[in-house]
């Protein structure tokens, strides 16, 4: 390689550069100039394998280039990623699986905490809680009485709740005991 070729002939002439006295022959000093050389078959040889080398680095470069103009065109605000994963089905709009692209596209995006996707994610949550609550009315009855008592801990006694059937709520003896457990709980928690 030329820069290594480079390199011996630096080290070479520095180690030969300074006068040295020959052995076996006092008063005899030697200094030295050294030029090394390639063969012409050698130095082509070099030079392809740099140009094939320099052609690779340029190729990677230039798909990082790519990928990173990309990811800035796409995946820096869901919306354009949005219109990206429409925009890769239009032609087959039944394929568009809007499931996919929340598991899989959303999470890559730069600003996955906008607006839409946090509402999302929030419906996702309480749909979760509400399966998890099944059909028992006094699970319904804990769970909104502990939501409303961390809404006003949080200073969110206003915050509109859901209209329900308050017989649901509050009409049952589970419900009331539920509710008592659950008012001591949070009294608990404030006084902490």
């Amino acid at each position: 390689m030329p820069e290594q070729l480079n390199t011996a002939q630096e080290r070479l002439t520095l180690a030969a550069a300074c006068w040295h006295n020959a052995e076996d022959t006092p008063g005899l000093w030697l200094k030295a100039r050294i030029t090394l050389m390639l063969t012409e078959q050698d130095a082509d040889r070099a030079q392809r394998y740099q140009d094939a080398l320099r052609e690779v680095t340029l190729q990677i470069a230039q798909e990082h280039e790519r990928r990173e103009r990309f990811r800035q065109a796409v995946f820096d605000k869901p919306d354009a990623t949005r219109i990206w994963w429409l925009d890769r089905h239009l032609d087959d709009l039944e394929s568009l699986n809007w499931d996919v692209f929340k598991e899989k596209i959303l999470p890559l995006v730069g600003a996955a905490d906008d607006i839409q996707s946090k509402a999302e994610r929030m419906a996702q949550t309480l749909l979760y809680f509400w399966e998890k609550l099944g059909n028992d009315p006094g699970q319904h009855a804990r769970f909104a009485t502990t939501a409303r008592t961390v809404l006003e801990q949080m200073g969110w006694g206003d915050a509109p709740w859901p209209a329900s059937d308050e017989s649901a709520v509050t009409g049952s003896p589970e419900s009331d005991a539920g509710e008592a457990e659950f008012d001591s709980a949070a009294e608990t928690a404030a006084v902490r």
